[in-house]
């Protein structure tokens, strides 16, 4: 027996599938963005490594 899909099964699929659209669109980020903001982060670590050696050496 073949059961086909119900008006309130194909309006929930095309629901569903919007909502995926909408979602994958309102997520994206693109390369410079996180290009800077890998940046960003290696510059804080170098910080941090920079004052956490300068610290320890007892200047």
């Amino acid at each position: 027996m073949v059961y086909g899909q119900q008006e309130t099964d194909v309006a929930l699929d095309q629901k569903r599938h919007e909502v995926k659209e909408r979602l994958a669109r309102e997520t994206r980020i693109g390369w410079p963005t996180l290009t800077a903001v890998a940046v960003l982060i290696t510059i804080g670590a170098v910080i941090v490594v920079y004052l956490f050696l300068h610290a320890s050496t007892g200047r």
